[in-house]
């Protein structure tokens, strides 16, 4: 065992090292026993309990547990935002068929609505004389060309030139004599 005197204290030199077997003997002039089953020296225990003020400033901001946390954190940030950005992205992709589907219901609704109007024979007779011009025999149709038919609403003539020509016109109009 080699002794070492204590720097903190200067009062109680501390051993360091043991025995080959490596089992030392404890002893309670010697020190306190720590909860490892360790001895320390009393000196020492209450010259580590105490910091100075330049100890408790020169330590860094941020410490390795601190900067181990960050990058676990930063870890788990990068291998989450993958799955989260697909599973957003299958969302929008999940509303975007159901609106499709929405819209084909729909469509076959109406188709089959459709269908059912083809499958009456009133029906299927009106559209072929309203359309093709079909007749009973004995029965005798006229068309009438150039007239419009009283279903189609006339589509109103938007002027082709500006108010103010439509104006100038209709007074010109009503200046000259009729004759």
């Amino acid at each position: 065992m080699v002794k070492v005197p204590d720097q903190s204290s200067g009062r109680r030199p501390r051993t360091t090292g043991g025995s080959p077997s490596g089992a030392s003997k404890p002893s309670k002039a010697a020190g306190k026993k720590s909860p490892g089953g360790r001895t320390r020296p009393a000196a020492a225990a209450a010259s580590r309990g105490r910091r100075t003020a330049a100890q408790a400033s020169s330590r860094p901001a941020l410490t390795s547990r601190a900067a181990v946390l960050a990058l676990l954190v930063c870890v788990i940030a990068l291998s989450l935002a993958y799955p989260l950005r697909e599973y957003i992205a299958q969302r929008a992709r999940i509303a975007q068929l159901k609106e499709e589907r929405a819209r084909i219901q729909e469509s076959v609704a109406e188709l089959t609505a459709r269908y059912e109007e083809l499958q009456d024979p009133a029906y299927i007779e009106r559209e072929a004389r309203s359309r093709l011009h079909y007749q009973y025999p004995g029965e005798q149709t006229y068309i009438i060309i150039g007239g419009t038919p009283e279903e189609e609403a006339v589509p109103e003539r938007s002027p082709s030139n500006p108010w103010f020509v439509e104006l100038w016109d209709s007074v010109a109009e009503a200046d000259q004599p009729q004759g």
